[in-house]
Parts: C-alpha cells; sequence; structure tokens
C-alpha cells in the first residue's frame, strides 16, 4: 500500500478562490473509498498506486471540466515495500519520537 499527497491548483480561474476546485476534487477522492486526509494545502490518500494515479487523473481533468484553462497537479507518492504503509503509521512514527 502506498501513501500519496496530492495537491491541485487550477490557473486561468475567473476568481481567486479555487475553493470550489477543491472541493470538488476532494469529492472524487472521497468517491473513489480511498482513505484520504485533507489538508488546509494538499489531500493525502492511501492506497494501491494505480488506484490513486486514477485518482489524481480524475481530480486533474475534474478542474478543466470546471473551466479551468491551466491545471498544476502535484503528486508525492510513498510506496514502501518492505512494511505496511499508512497515513496514520507515518503520522505517528513522528510523534513516537517527538516524545
Amino acid at each position: 500500500m502506498a501513501v500519496a499527497e496530492i495537491s491541485v491548483v487550477p490557473v486561468g480561474t475567473p476568481s481567486p478562490s479555487i475553493s470550489n476546485y477543491v472541493a470538488q476534487a476532494v469529492k472524487i477522492v472521497k468517491e473513489s473509498g480511498l482513505k484520504y486526509e485533507l489538508s488546509s494545502m494538499s489531500t493525502n490518500v492511501e492506497g494501491d498506486v494505480a488506484a490513486i494515479l486514477e485518482v489524481v487523473r480524475k481530480v486533474h481533468e475534474a478542474c478543466f471540466e470546471q473551466g479551468a484553462v491551466r491545471v498544476l497537479t502535484s503528486v508525492k507518492i510513498d510506496d514502501r515495500r518492505d512494511k505496511p504503509l499508512t497515513i496514520d503509521g507515518k503520522k505517528s512514527a513522528v510523534q513516537s519520537k517527538l516524545g
């Protein structure tokens, strides 16, 4: 299982606010059935790499479907194969070292 960070930024929109685009992106992620966690700057997603990449494609295309003329999509994928990898596990590993 992999954990990915997805950030999508539509450019060339009628307003500087992009929350409507982000809301649609999160809806797509939610509908995928993948575990996810929304933050103020991106969305973390947990699952199979192929499923994550399919969600990224849908989120990216959805911005164009909503009228954006340019879309910047960033993806970071942490795909660890030697032991289970989860969003919660990654956070817990750091928090345990903080004391």
